[in-house]
């Protein structure tokens, strides 16, 4: 994948120059000793259009090509086995962190998001809890919950678990008038 980055971003560059080149010879911005074919260029509105052209072009391949990735959201996790390879996606990974977090007494809300690094999967998690909880130990245990549920169901390996609480869901106390 970074390899077709790099191409494009190559691409990019080639097309801004060339179209810039193209649309300041036509303009005339070059002096005509210089370059002798500028001549048969200077002026000609098709040539200059032409740059322009190659110039957006460009532009657009550089965009492609520096934009940030969202292969971590569409990631796979691959593991080979004896009879082939399994692959389970971060999606299906997040689905598991929201099954074992529902697991946790006190809980109100899970976000979820997958890394994949060399030493496994991070994940993240961003968490609404009910009030009058201890958050040390009501985090320890979703981290542990989660640790294990995903490596126990996935197969990988988990090498971290971050969480941040994010707020204290206040439970509304209806008051019935009579």
């Amino acid at each position: 994948m970074g390899g077709r980055r790099i191409a494009l971003a190559v691409l990019g560059i080639g097309g801004v120059l060339g179209g810039l080149f193209l649309a300041l010879i036509t303009l005339g911005y070059f002096s005509t000793e210089f370059f002798i074919f500028v001549n048969k260029l200077t002026g000609d509105l098709r040539y200059t259009l032409a740059g322009f052209l190659l110039l957006i072009v460009g532009i657009v391949l550089l965009i492609f090509s520096v934009q940030g990735r969202k292969k971590e959201k569409n990631g796979n996790i691959i593991n080979f086995t004896e009879v082939g390879e399994i692959r389970i996606s971060f999606r299906a990974v997040e689905n598991m962190v929201l099954t074992a977090s529902r697991k946790v007494k006190g809980i109100r809300e899970v976000n979820t998001h997958i890394n994949f690094t060399e030493q496994g999967l991070v994940i993240y998690l961003r968490i609404r809890i009910i009030p009058d909880l201890p958050v040390p130990a009501l985090v320890g245990e979703l981290q542990e919950k989660v640790r294990g549920y995903v490596q126990e169901i996935s197969g990988a390996n988990v090498a971290e678990v971050k969480v941040l609480v994010e707020n204290i869901a206040q439970e509304q106390i209806e008051k019935k008038v009579r």
